[in-house]
C-alpha cells in the first residue's frame, strides 16, 4: 500500500464524525463550584445532561493547605476553563471520582439558599435513598435561578425540585453520608 493509498492523507478520518472522544452528553443546567461537607473536602461540579445527572468531584481540599490558600478557588477555575474549552467530556475524564445518575433513579433536588449566615446547598436524592450534598462556592450562584432552570428540566424528566431557606443542614443525612 502505497502512502496515497492511506485513508487518512486526503483528510482526517473523524472531521465529518463527532470530535475525538465526544460522547454526545449535551449539558442543559450546570452548577460550577460546590464543595463537599466531609473530610476530605472534594470540589464538584453537577452536570444535569440530556442523560442523566454527572457529579464530578476533583480536587482534595484541607482546611490548612487548602482552603487556607485558596486552593479550592484555584482549582474551580481552572474546572471551569476546561469545561468552558473544551466541554463536559474533558471535566468528566479529568474528575477524580464520577457519579452518575439518570432521571429515572432522581427522586428530588433541594436547593438551600444558605440563611444569613451560610453558602447555599444543593442535595440530591436518589430513590434509592442515596444522598450528595454540596455547598455552592460560586460568588455567582443564585439558588433561585437554578431552582428555575431545574424545575422546567424537572417537569420533563420526573423528579421534583424544592427551593428552601435556611442553611439545609441536616445531621441525621450527613451522618449517613460521612458513616455509609
Amino acid at each position: 500500500m502505497s502512502a496515497a493509498d492511506e485513508p487518512w492523507e486526503d483528510e482526517e478520518p473523524w472531521e465529518d464524525d463527532l470530535e475525538y472522544g465526544e460522547s454526545g452528553i449535551e449539558v442543559e443546567v450546570h452548577a460550577h463550584f460546590g464543595m463537599t461537607g466531609s473530610f476530605p473536602l472534594r470540589i464538584a461540579e453537577l452536570f444535569f445532561a440530556s442523560d442523566g445527572l454527572h457529579i464530578a468531584e476533583y480536587g482534595l481540599i484541607t482546611p490548612l493547605f487548602g482552603l487556607g490558600v485558596k486552593k479550592h478557588e484555584r482549582e474551580a477555575g481552572a474546572m471551569a476553563e476546561i469545561f468552558d474549552r473544551f466541554g463536559v467530556d474533558e471535566v468528566l475524564a479529568r474528575a477524580d471520582a464520577v457519579t452518575w445518575l439518570s432521571y429515572d433513579a432522581l427522586d428530588r433536588v433541594v436547593i438551600s439558599d444558605g440563611g444569613v449566615l451560610g453558602n447555599p446547598r444543593v442535595g440530591v436524592y436518589a430513590e434509592d435513598g442515596g444522598t450528595h450534598a454540596y455547598r455552592m462556592h460560586d460568588d455567582s450562584f443564585v439558588p433561585e435561578s437554578l431552582e428555575a432552570e431545574l424545575s422546567k428540566l424537572a417537569d420533563e424528566r420526573g423528579f421534583d425540585v424544592v427551593l428552601e431557606s435556611g442553611l439545609g443542614y441536616r445531621p441525621r443525612e450527613s451522618l449517613r453520608r460521612f458513616f455509609g
